[in-house]
């Protein structure tokens, strides 16, 4: 039974948002897409340039973040109940302009409708790969923003979008811990459907050379410092070796064997995961991870920290490698490990790609948020009150 289908989200989420929609629109369902962010943010662009945003909204976002984070308000300018309330309005809206069938959103930073009560709205279903409170608890690190202080009201919008959809799916066993800890979410209502890879393997496949590969947009918080401090040292053992850094905000200059790529393609990405030995991203802060998966597809093994999800996609001395966040000494342990190890980085790359395939992908999250949706459909074209009540 093809369905009307809202999709709000933010962004293009590192290609997740494309990913969602090729794969909703394929299973033959009329697909709308709104992004209630688009307009909000403090500064819109003009041709090539932004300039300061000066309409009501963004102006009234800005007064409060500025007031709730200080010196760190652009970096949380959307977590403030004010862009929350805001935001949820333009949902509302939107919501009401469409009719859809179901609403499928992406993240909490807003409600899909102001009044959540059941009967009185489409019935709407949650992708999340994170949750706020994961993020209050992280750890304060130099060089990086800080955790997102808690708020009251903030966590009660939060707790009704969460126990009021229709189901939630998440990306790992991580995000589902904390919705059942944190939010109380009846665990029946949780789904872990994971997600893939946005950089695909290219075909035929290319002779390997001694490189590592980091790709990370921002590059201390993905631990871009770090790397070149333990490359170092491999580069100290292995003077052929190389490190190729993909990715915003990296050094002026580039240290000995290291090449700085800056900002890439997924087309362009693709020759390099095809071409390196080993990648590594020692991350201080992940949500998720695709980066992981986007290696393990191509084959590589992977160098990684022990926080947030990633051990839950790279099995630790079966398909890489995960040491403690910033912890220097370990990662270039990991490093030499194995770039000196040819026939062991091959074996975990072998077992990374098969994990990848078998445990990951987008046709396999995507079909698994349309089993729990379809059902839920035809459960209340019969008028099942199980449908009705979300479960």
């Amino acid at each position: 039974m093809p369905l009307r289908i809202l999709y709000i989200n933010y962004g293009s989420q590192s290609g997740v948002t494309d990913a969602v929609l090729l794969r909703l629109r394929r299973a033959g369902h009329e697909v709308r897409i709104y992004d209630p962010v688009a307009g909000f943010l403090y500064k819109r662009r003009i041709g090539s340039i932004k300039v300061p945003n000066f309409r009501v909204d963004p102006v009234i976002a800005t007064a409060a973040a500025m007031a709730r984070f200080r010196r760190h308000w652009k970096a949380w300018y959307v977590h403030t109940t004010v862009a929350f309330d805001r935001l949820t309005a333009r949902c509302e809206r939107a919501v009401a302009a469409e009719t859809p069938d179901v609403v499928l959103q992406s993240g909490v930073l807003f409600a899909p409708v102001k009044d959540l009560e059941h009967g009185r709205h489409p019935p709407y279903y949650l992708y999340c790969d994170h949750t706020r409170a994961l993020n209050e608890r992280y750890d304060s690190l130099p060089g990086i923003d800080p955790p997102i202080p808690f708020e009251e009201g903030w966590r009660r919008r939060e707790v009704l979008v969460y126990q009021r959809a229709g189901a939630i799916f998440v990306m790992s066993e991580n995000v589902r811990r904390s919705l059942l800890a944190d939010y109380a979410v009846p665990p029946e209502k949780v789904h872990i459907v994971g997600a893939g890879a946005n950089v695909v393997p290219q075909a035929p496949a290319r002779p390997r050379e001694k490189a590592f590969l980091f790709v990370g947009r921002n590059f201390v918080a993905k631990g871009g410092p770090e790397t070149l401090d333990a490359f170092a040292t491999v580069r100290a053992r292995h003077a052929d070796a190389e490190l190729w850094m993909v990715g915003g905000r990296q050094p002026a200059r580039s240290p000995t064997g290291v090449r700085l790529l800056g900002l890439r393609t997924p087309g362009e990405l693709a020759p390099l995961y095809a071409r390196a030995a080993v990648f590594v991203l020692p991350t201080l802060r992940e949500a998720f991870g695709l980066s992981f998966l986007e290696a393990m597809s191509h084959g590589l093994p992977c160098i990684g920290t022990r926080i947030e999800a990633i051990p839950e996609i790279v099995a630790e001395g079966e398909t890489g490698l995960l040491v403690p966040v910033r912890d220097r000494e370990a990662l270039a342990a990991a490093m030499l490990a194995l770039i000196g190890d040819p026939a062991r980085a091959r074996s975990m790359g072998d077992a990374g790609q098969r994990r990848a395939a078998e445990r990951f992908g987008w046709d396999r999250a995507v079909r698994l948020m349309l089993d729990v949706i379809e059902r839920h459909a035809a459960e209340r074209a019969r008028g099942s009150p199980a449908a009705a009540a979300g479960v």
